[in-house]
C-alpha cells in the first residue's frame, strides 16, 4: 500500500516538474522568437507625454535592446491625441505604444476602439505574475479592465499645507476640521476654473467620508480664496497671509520648507487619501506597425528593470512591489501602504468629473450671488 502511494506521489511530482519545465521552456522560446522578430522589424514607435524624466526613462529600453531603435515622439496628452486621431482618420497606423495620462487614453483612444488588450501581449513571467503588483493584481483605467494599464501610483498629498506658526500639530486631523470657524478666511486652494484643476477635487467628491456635502460646506462656510499659481499660494501660507493651502502638492511644501518657510504637509488617516497614476499608463494600439517590437517594449517597460528605471528617473512610484523604493524622493508619503485607506481616482467609476464640475459651479454661483 505504502509503496503504491509513494509511486503515485512520485509520479505526480515528476509530472508537475515536467509541466513546469515545459511551461518555462515555452515562454523562453516564445520570448526569443519575439525578440528576434522585433530586431528584424528594427524599431518601435512610442508617443509619450513630455514630463520630467519620462523621456530618459523610456529611451533606456535602447540599452537593453540595442538592435531595436526607438522612434520617440513627445508632447502634451492633448497634442498627441490630435496627432494620433488625425493619423487614424487618414488610415495611417504609425504608432505602436503610448505612455501618459489615463484620461486621454480612455476618453479618446479607447472610446474610438483603437486599443488592443494588454494581457495577450505579456510574455515574461515576472510581468504576468500579478502578485508582484500593488493590490496583487494588474490595474487598468478602462471600463473593461484590459486596455489602459496603470503602472504608476503615488499616494496623494493629503489635505495640504499649513503654517506651523499658526496651526499646532494635530489641530487638523480630518478634512472636516477645516470647517472650524477659526479657519474662516484663512484657506487658499487651487481655482477649480483653472485648466485641469477640477480633477484634483475628485477624491473629495467621490470619497464616502466627504462627498458633495463636504464640498458645499467648504465653499459656503470657509470664505475660501482661489488662486492659480501654486508657488504663490505656498508663499502666502508661509508668510501667514493664509494658514492653510488645501490640495497643496507635497513636493512644493517640502521645497518651501527647505527654503525656511514654516510649512508642513498634513494628512488624514480618517478619510484616507487618493492614489494618483499621473502619466504612468501604457497602451498598445491596434494595427501596430511593429507588433513584435511592441511586445518586447511593453514587457520591458513592465519588468523589474523597466520599472526601476522609471522610478529612478521620474521620481514616481511604480505599482510593482518587488522593487526598491529608496530612490523615490518622498517614499514614506508617496508609496501607498498595503491595507491603507485609498481612493484610486483613475478607476473608471471615478473618471467622470462632469457632476463634480456642475456641483462646484452651482455652489460658487450661489456664493457670488450672496456677496
Amino acid at each position: 500500500m505504502w509503496a503504491w502511494m509513494k509511486a503515485v506521489l512520485l509520479g505526480a511530482w515528476l509530472l508537475n516538474l515536467a509541466l513546469a519545465d515545459a511551461a518555462n521552456g515555452d515562454w523562453k522560446q516564445d520570448w526569443e522568437k519575439t525578440v528576434a522578430a522585433a530586431e528584424k522589424e528594427g524599431e518601435v514607435t512610442l508617443y509619450a507625454q513630455s514630463r520630467a524624466g519620462v523621456g530618459k526613462a523610456l529611451l533606456a529600453f535602447k540599452e537593453a535592446y540595442p538592435k531595436i531603435n526607438i522612434n520617440f515622439i513627445g508632447g502634451s496628452g492633448s497634442d498627441l491625441a490630435k496627432k494620433v486621431m488625425a493619423e487614424k482618420r487618414a488610415g495611417k497606423h504609425l504608432v505602436d505604444l503610448s505612455v501618459g495620462g489615463g484620461g486621454t487614453m480612455v476618453l479618446v483612444y479607447h472610446k474610438a476602439g483603437h486599443l488592443q488588450p494588454i494581457s495577450p501581449l505579456l510574455i515574461l513571467p515576472e510581468v504576468i505574475d500579478q502578485t508582484k503588483w500593488w493590490s496583487k493584481k494588474h490595474l487598468y483605467s478602462d471600463p473593461e479592465g484590459q486596455h489602459v494599464f496603470m503602472a504608476q501610483g503615488d499616494a496623494g498629498s493629503g489635505i495640504g499645507a499649513i503654517n506651523t506658526n499658526f496651526i499646532k500639530a494635530g489641530e487638523i486631523q480630518s478634512w472636516w476640521d477645516l470647517l472650524a470657524p477659526k479657519f474662516r478666511g484663512k484657506i487658499v486652494m487651487t481655482d477649480p476654473d483653472s485648466a485641469g484643476n477640477i480633477g484634483n477635487w475628485r477624491f473629495i467628491y467621490y470619497s464616502a467620508d466627504l462627498g458633495p456635502k463636504f464640498i458645499r460646506r467648504l465653499l459656503t462656510e470657509t470664505q475660501v480664496t482661489f488662486a492659480e499659481n501654486e508657488h504663490q499660494m505656498m508663499d502666502w501660507v508661509g508668510s501667514g497671509k493664509y494658514h492653510i493651502h488645501v490640495l497643496a502638492k507635497l513636493e512644493n511644501t517640502e521645497n518651501a520648507r527647505k527654503q525656511g518657510l514654516p510649512v508642513k504637509q498634513i494628512f488624514s488617516e480618517k478619510e484616507g487619501d487618493t492614489i494618483s497614476t499621473g502619466s504612468g499608463h501604457i497602451i498598445a494600439f491596434k494595427n501596430a506597425p511593429h507588433p513584435n517590437a511592441t511586445k518586447v517594449y511593453l514587457n520591458w517597460f513592465l519588468s523589474r528593470e523597466g520599472q526601476l528605471t522609471w522610478q529612478k528617473l521620474t521620481g514616481r512610484n511604480s505599482f510593482r512591489t518587488d522593487i526598491s523604493k529608496d530612490m523615490i524622493p518622498y517614499k514614506d508619503e508617496q508609496v501607498p501602504q498595503e491595507g491603507g485607506k485609498y481612493l484610486l481616482s483613475s478607476l473608471p467609476q471615478y473618471e467622470d468629473v462632469k457632476p463634480l464640475r456642475k456641483l462646484v459651479d452651482e455652489v460658487l454661483a450661489q456664493v457670488k450671488a450672496k456677496q
